[in-house]
C-alpha cells in the first residue's frame, strides 16, 4: 500500500509540473495590411538598383525577421544564384524599418528583380 501511495504521489507531481510548465499565452498578433504595404515599399526602395546582369525577370522568396532594434535580419534567400543572394542579404540585412512590424515574427516576401537592358 505504501508503494501505491508513493506511485500516486509521483504521478501527481509529474502531472502538476507538466501543467505548470506552459504558462505563457500564445501570441496571435498579426501585422496589419497598412504595415505590410509600407514594409513592401521599404523593401523595394532598398532593392531598387542592382549592378549585376540578369537575362530575365527573376523572383525569389526572401525570409526575414525583425529584431528589437526594428532592424530586419535576413534568414534566407531562396535562389540558386549566389550573386542574387549576396545582393539581397547585403542590401536588406540590418536595415531599420520606418514602420513598426512585429518583433520576432518571420516574414516571407517574394522579391522580383528585373533584367538589365
Amino acid at each position: 500500500m505504501k508503494t501505491f501511495k508513493t506511485m500516486v504521489l509521483a504521478a501527481a507531481i509529474i502531472c502538476g509540473t507538466a501543467l505548470n510548465a506552459n504558462t505563457t499565452e500564445p501570441t496571435s498578433k498579426t501585422t496589419s495590411a497598412a504595415v505590410k504595404t509600407a514594409m513592401k515599399k521599404e523593401l523595394a526602395s532598398h532593392l531598387e538598383r542592382h549592378d549585376f546582369k540578369l537575362d530575365k525577370k527573376t523572383t525569389v522568396m526572401v525570409s526575414f525577421t525583425v529584431n528589437e532594434d526594428n532592424e530586419m535580419v535576413v534568414i534566407s534567400v531562396d535562389s540558386e544564384d549566389t550573386s542574387i543572394k549576396k545582393f539581397i542579404q547585403g542590401r536588406l540585412n540590418y536595415q531599420k524599418f520606418e514602420t513598426t512590424p512585429i518583433v520576432g515574427q518571420t516574414y516571407h516576401v517574394p522579391v522580383t528583380l528585373e533584367g538589365n537592358q
